[in-house]
């Protein structure tokens, strides 16, 4: 990989640390990582683009490394990888406020890089995951055994999503924003200014996965900091829904599900996940309640149902 590396970006590290096909090296103590690139490849011009735009306004951002060919991804060994400067001290945890600032940055974006559509991508992730377990569930119990009422969530979020959407109209604060397709279980502020995790979405997309993982990472303040964040972000009544739908939507088992599926974890992990179903439900109705303070959103009647059932973070 050295040579690789002084071939096609004319940078001569003296040492390379690799963990699962990421490379780690320091050139005049900057940190470069080089990665994997797992997106598309009609998004590598309108990936560079935003990524210039963050630098020059002086936004947070690990800063993408062209290579000799001007090119931002790099074939090594049939692998595409994408080279950046690390920014950031990548074991800092995320703060709402953090994300709050990114998702209020009005910069102009390309298209490709939009992920608004949710009922339409989780209706299609859902079908390509029922027919995946077809295939494989006898090798996986523990999927299969929770596989249904996940599935449920989801169908309840699309459920969501489709009425907002007939329901409730958009406004400017609505627009597509700086977003980022994971926000990890281990909240390292890391994510928020990777190149290949940067997305265009509605800005209830990372707050939605924050509320989620606030949850898993047992975070009691999470309603503290949700007021101190409505206190400084506008949402109309298209937007909490939609909030309020990604947060129902079960992104956190669906993370596992591929994981497992690609063998980075062991299947047993899921069941992390499924212990805690009952006190994720009344944690739901905990955000419901919170939300409904504020706005007059739609209940999900099962979740109501079961309002008596304990947890309550305040």
């Amino acid at each position: 990989m050295k040579n690789a590396i002084n071939y096609y970006y004319n940078l001569f590290p003296d040492h390379i640390s690799n963990i699962d096909n990421y490379f780690y090296f320091t050139i005049d103590d900057e940190l470069y990582h080089l990665k994997p690139y797992t997106r598309s490849p009609n998004e590598g011009q309108a990936i560079i683009k935003l990524n210039k735009e963050m630098t020059n306004r002086n936004l947070l951002v690990h800063e993408i490394v062209i290579n000799k060919n001007k090119d931002i991804i790099t074939i090594i060994n049939n692998i595409p990888y994408l080279l950046y400067k690390v920014i950031i001290n990548p074991n800092k945890k995320i703060s709402l406020s953090e994300i709050s600032f990114l998702s209020n940055q009005n910069i102009p974006y390309d298209k490709e890089l939009e992920r608004t559509n949710w009922d339409v991508l989780w209706s299609n992730k859902i079908d390509y995951f029922e027919y995946q377990i077809n295939q494989i569930g006898k090798k996986h119990p523990y999927i299969v055994d929770s596989f249904s009422y996940y599935t449920g969530l989801a169908e309840n979020a699309i459920s969501y999503v489709k009425n907002t959407l007939i329901e409730a109209k958009p406004e400017l604060s609505d627009q597509g924003t700086i977003s980022h397709r994971k926000i990890q279980s281990n909240l390292s502020v890391y994510d928020l200014y990777d190149p290949n995790n940067i997305i265009i979405d509605h800005k209830a997309r990372d707050l939605a996965e924050y509320i989620k993982l606030s949850f898993f990472t047992q975070n009691h303040n999470i309603f503290k900091e949700l007021d101190v964040y409505f206190n400084y972000n506008y949402f109309s009544y298209y937007g909490i829904r939609l909030l309020f739908a990604r947060i129902v939507y079960p992104s956190y088992y669906f993370d596992l599900y591929e994981d497992i599926l690609l063998d980075k974890i062991k299947e047993k992990e899921i069941i992390t996940i499924t212990n805690t179903t009952t006190e994720f439900e009344n944690y739901l109705y905990q955000v419901y309640l919170y939300l409904k303070k504020y706005y007059n959103i739609p209940e999900i009647e099962w979740l109501t149902k079961r309002k008596n059932e304990g947890f309550n973070l305040h």
